[in-house]
């Protein structure tokens, strides 16, 4: 088991480098490390979320957004 040193949880292996050193294994749920490295001024606000919640793989919650935002 492998803890990432991102947000702290244990998996059984590290698949993802993170984008702050390009080194650092860190767990693949971290959607905002990546999403965070787009310029502001690309996505908007609604647009930053929705591909936050698309990347978690929840059905409900993307049905959800989208029945919220649309």
């Amino acid at each position: 088991m492998e803890i990432c040193p991102k947000c702290g949880r244990r998996f059984e292996r590290l698949l993802t480098i993170s984008r702050m050193d390009n080194k650092t294994m860190i767990c693949d749920g971290r959607t905002m490390e990546a999403l965070d490295s787009v310029p502001h001024g690309i996505l908007a606000p609604q647009e930053r979320t929705r591909l936050a919640v698309a990347a978690t793989g929840n059905k409900w919650a993307m049905e959800n957004f989208n029945a919220t935002h649309n």
